[in-house]
């Protein structure tokens, strides 16, 4: 998912390449997540922990809602689905999916998952 502006420019050739990775631990303070990420300006953003639709986020993509608020962009991988479970409380509930993700400023295309043994 393309969150750049139109026209945008990814950072010059020849310009070191800011990388971050984080755990975002399912996008709970994901406001706290999006401010300080902004903050580090980065190239390039790995996370992991990353929620789609499970109640305990909101049913929000927390990766995407983070690429759209710095215009980046965006790919996810599913770790696993998250089950829901009657035996959980509303903060750790699923019900969607969870995974990694990679946000990026510069052009990205070709994914594919390599699987280990």
């Amino acid at each position: 998912m393309d969150c750049r502006d139109p026209g945008a420019c990814p950072p010059a050739q020849g310009q070191p390449t800011r990388l971050v990775q984080w755990n975002i631990e399912r996008g709970y303070e994901l406001l706290a997540v999006i401010a300080e990420l902004r903050q580090q300006n980065a190239d390039v953003i790995a996370l992991q922990e990353v929620d789609i639709g499970c109640e305990r986020s909101g049913g929000l993509d927390t990766g995407l809602k983070i690429a759209e608020a710095l215009k980046m962009n965006y790919v996810f991988l599913c770790e696993f689905e998250e089950l829901h479970s009657p035996q959980r409380d509303g903060r750790s509930q699923g019900g969607g999916v969870h995974g990694n993700a990679l946000l990026s400023r510069f052009d990205m295309s070709d994914f594919r998952v390599i699987e280990h043994r």
